[in-house]
């Protein structure tokens, strides 16, 4: 790469050395802090040769390098002398966001981890409906009893599974969490307040406070709001209880504090605003009838660009689990995954640039057979632009005919042509042909479309670029040899004890869309980095909060701990280790206060990505739940 030649280009489409407050870089983005966004050619930039990606966030215009970062910032430096200006400028203000906007926000970011569990249960009871149909599985046989179990029980104890995830959110105690929904699921107390109801009576705790009536199993809302007042408690009770007390007396009296707030006050409130909200929801179906499912299939793609689609998942659940089945979300949802594969698979055959259409092929691929549809909303039919309006059409006629023939959903697994046994009706033979009608139709009217209305095709990136440094980055990149053989694996562990999730769930697109390489993502439970093999410390960032390691096999690795944390600017932050340093596996290299950076309100995700992924044939990343230190959690090829 011709870093000067990349600077020069950069700094011109942003707006000249003018139009530059500040520059500061952390491992894989240039920060600019610019005083007109509105003159920055877009375009231009994420054309330039060197650039993956361009992200307007916290102020700041970030643009994404990899890592070639520093070389390019150095360049840009010589340029303007951007170092010695303006200082770093960290958001001390956040954006402010209605009520409704931030609760929307929580409720996504708490059910994004617990969606695997609930995908497992939910295909089980899938199965459950499809077997016994085709004469495989009897209905009163212990095996049918069993697998019901195995479908059920994430979807009855949800609120467990809620808890732990919400006191991740939330930063509180994990095991306190579960305990207050282990206690609204108590058999006892369920006994209670059921016979309660049924006699007409009210249960009262101390004699006078009633406890209202309400079922928490297969509930979201309720435990979220009781594990939010949780943390308050927790401080308050810390603050109140000697310290020789506090391994017997804090326990307990947060669990005599909080499991009152939980039983007499938040769970019914809770329980009253999710079926506000599931009413307000199905309110506009009731009225509209299958148009109403056209028009979510139509505007769905723009609910997961707002990341608000798992905000949906306790409403999807509750339907389930007083109907049976859901008819208005799931339905949108299908037809709006398969209209984003038809019309990447449309861009795929139609774009003339090889590289694009391998893209949107494999985008195209994902979306339609596995319901992953982030690399063909982001990668292609956003990126540009008609080929998004091709994909509304389809997905809204779809919608229209899955709707008019009352079609259904018995589960919530990811809306895909392989997960369509979700959409068979027991006792309705005719449920699975209206199911693989909805999906042709999608796909056939969103590929026609976006053939039609067209779009302006990818070139090759930049190419007012010296010839010669490309073709020099050519001949370089035609010579570079994978580094296994046919049939080696090298296997990463993880560098933190924690929640691993896939990489798709991390909230920045630079990272989940795999723009600097493929990988995993891990919930740190404790503030500390350990050295996942032996091999050398490439980059210890000055501000602490990312690392660049290479391995003895040539696995180059970047850790980075939380979200946009550079501009802690190196506050929590406590390298063990520098620059050069060689190390072996499990030894520290990074310790950092996690509850403090939570409670600065960062995101404390860290991304763990192999960014010389395309010197190898794949990188597997299927371990999802709970890991420990140097435990598997990628396998190289």
């Amino acid at each position: 790469m011709d870093y000067a030649s990349v600077a020069k280009k950069i700094l011109q489409r942003v707006g000249g050395k003018e139009n530059v407050i500040s520059l500061v870089h952390c491992m894989t983005r240039l920060r600019f802090t610019l005083k007109d966004e509105s003159i920055v050619d877009d375009e231009a930039v994420k054309k330039t040769k060197g650039v993956m990606g361009v992200m307007k966030k916290a102020g700041q215009y970030q643009i994404i390098i990899g890592n070639d970062v520093a070389n390019v910032y150095a360049e840009l430096n010589k340029l303007g002398n951007f170092s010695s200006e303006a200082p770093k400028k960290a958001p001390e203000k956040k954006e402010k966001k209605n009520v409704v906007s931030m609760l929307m926000d929580t409720i996504s970011g708490i059910m994004a981890p617990v969606i695997p569990a609930i995908i497992g249960a939910a295909m089980i009871k899938v199965l459950l409906t499809l077997l016994p149909m085709i004469g495989v599985l009897s209905t009163e046989g212990d095996t049918y009893n069993l697998l019901s179990v195995m479908g059920d029980g994430a979807f009855f104890f949800m609120p467990v599974l809620i808890a732990i995830s919400a006191s991740k959110k939330f930063g509180t105690n994990m095991y306190y969490a579960a305990s207050i929904a282990l206690i609204m699921l108590h058999p006892n107390f369920i006994s209670l307040m059921s016979e309660a109801n049924e006699a007409g009576e009210i249960v009262k705790f101390l004699g006078f406070i009633p406890v209202t009536y309400a079922s928490y199993s297969y509930s979201v809302i309720p435990i979220i709001l009781a594990v939010w007042s949780l943390k308050y408690v927790e401080k308050l009770v810390d603050k109140i209880t000697p310290v020789v007390t506090k391994n017997f007396l804090k326990p307990m009296l947060v669990v005599l504090i909080e499991a009152p707030i939980a039983l007499i006050v938040l769970g019914p409130l809770g329980a009253i605003f999710g079926n506000v909200l599931s009413d307000a929801v199905y309110f506009v179906h009731d009225k509209l009838g299958f148009i109403a499912i056209g028009i979510v299939a139509g505007i769905y793609p723009f609910v997961v660009m707002a990341g608000m689609h798992h905000a949906f998942t306790p409403i999807k659940l509750g339907m389930i689990a007083t109907t049976g089945y859901e008819n208005f979300i799931c339905i949108g949802e299908l037809c709006s995954n398969m209209a984003q594969g038809a019309a990447a698979l449309a861009v795929s055959i139609k774009s003339k640039n090889k590289d694009f259409k391998q893209i949107a092929g494999s985008s195209a691929f994902s979306a339609l057979f596995a319901g992953i549809t982030e690399p063909a909303l982001y990668g292609v039919t956003l990126r540009l632009k008609r080929p998004m309006l091709g994909a509304c059409i389809g997905a809204a006629v779809g919608g229209l005919f899955g709707g008019f023939f009352q079609m259904k959903c018995f589960g919530i697994a990811t809306p895909a042509i392989v997960t369509i046994v979700q959409y068979v009706e027991e006792d309705r033979a005719s449920s699975l042909l209206i199911a693989a009608l909805t999906i042709l139709l999608t796909v056939v009217v969103t590929f026609i479309a976006t053939m039609i209305i067209g779009f302006e095709d990818i070139v090759d990136e930049d190419d007012d670029l010296d010839e010669v440094t490309m073709e020099a980055d050519v001949k370089e990149e035609a010579l570079e040899e994978k580094l296994l053989k046919e049939g080696e694996e090298i296997h990463v562990s993880s560098p933190m004890q924690g929640e691993c999730i896939p990489l798709e769930e991390v909230k920045d697109a630079t990272f989940s869309q795999g723009i600097l390489g493929k990988g995993t993502a891990v919930i740190p439970e404790k503030g500390e980095v350990r050295a996942p093999f032996d091999g050398r410390i490439d980059v210890m960032f000055e501000t602490g909060h990312a690392v660049g390691m290479t391995s003895e096999d040539g696995v180059e690795l970047l850790i980075h701990v939380g979200m946009d944390t550079v501009n802690l600017e190196g506050k929590y932050f406590y390298p063990k280790k520098s620059s050069g340093d060689k190390v072996k596996k499990g030894e520290v290299i990074l310790e950092f206060d996690k509850d403090e950076i939570v409670k600065a309100g960062y995101d404390i995700t860290t991304p763990i990505i192999v960014s010389n992924t395309d010197k190898f044939k794949d990188v597997e990343a299927d371990v999802t739940g709970p890991v420990k230190e140097l435990d598997e959690i990628l396998v190289i090829k």
